[in-house]
């Protein structure tokens, strides 16, 4: 029995994560602010240190997956909440939770990422160098002020070059680590938006090739590939999994 643990487990595609893993067998850990076996505020140092030590009490020390699902939206929270819980909430985990998974076989880790992370952000932006630097106060400064997605697309974008930056790392520590690019997703976070009278009106105009939203029960499916000894070679890789919407945006980048 593997142990997975998950953080935004009590909604979206972190609740779809919980349910595909207890049908298969696995002992789930989840960790989200309420609603929770771990209930923590990972926009806060001392929340993060606490999910952290209750997540090794729980697993004994043991961890075979940790998927990093916790995430605000950035317009109905500040700013600077938004970048430390899709930030800082994700890649210290990581960190913390990495040598739980050492030695253990296939153990994987799966960030999410967004595939806005690549509008129109500048991979040079002082924004991102902050945050790959792990300067979260002046990360929380920088941010005031911003447009009102600047902190979402900022902390993904961010989150998703620290995966790749750790993968020749964890490699040969025998852990893989990579993080799926969902796009329209139909979960509360995206029902929130679509309400948005300045928000909404924009979602409708990204192109779906495929014709449809995805659901969380999709995304689910594709981590629990990448958790799988199917997947034992993928490693440091960002799976699309938004129906073609990149395709359609920037066929010619990759």
């Amino acid at each position: 029995m593997r142990n997975i643990v998950i953080t935004g487990s009590a909604s979206g595609i972190g609740a779809a994560c919980k349910a595909q893993f207890q049908t298969t067998g696995d002992r789930v850990v989840g960790i989200d602010l309420s609603d929770a076996d771990i209930a923590a505020d990972l926009s806060t140092q001392s929340g993060r240190d606490a999910a952290i030590a209750a997540t090794l009490a729980y697993t004994e020390g043991k961890i075979d997956g940790l998927i990093l699902s916790a995430g605000l939206s950035g317009m109905y929270h500040p700013g600077d909440v938004t970048l430390s819980v899709n930030y800082f909430g994700s890649v210290e985990l990581l960190d913390a939770l990495r040598p739980a998974m050492e030695g253990r076989p296939n153990a994987c880790a799966i960030g999410l990422v967004s595939n806005s992370s690549q509008f129109d952000v500048d991979y040079d932006d002082p924004m991102v160098t902050a945050l790959l630097e792990g300067n979260e106060e002046k990360c929380r400064q920088m941010v005031l002020g911003l447009d009102r997605g600047a902190a979402y697309r900022f902390s993904k974008h961010a989150l998703a070059r620290a995966i790749r930056r750790r993968a020749s790392i964890w490699g040969p520590l025998g852990v893989r680590i990579n993080a799926i690019v969902p796009g329209m997703t139909e979960t509360p976070m995206v029902d929130a938006l679509k309400q948005d009278p300045e928000v909404g009106p924009l979602l409708d105009l990204l192109p779906i090739p495929v014709g449809r939203k995805g659901n969380a029960s999709e995304m689910a499916k594709v981590i629990a590939f990448l958790l799988s000894e199917d997947a034992s070679y993928i490693h440091g890789t960002m799976v699309w999994v938004d129906g073609g919407t990149d395709a359609a945006i920037r066929p010619d980048l990759f």
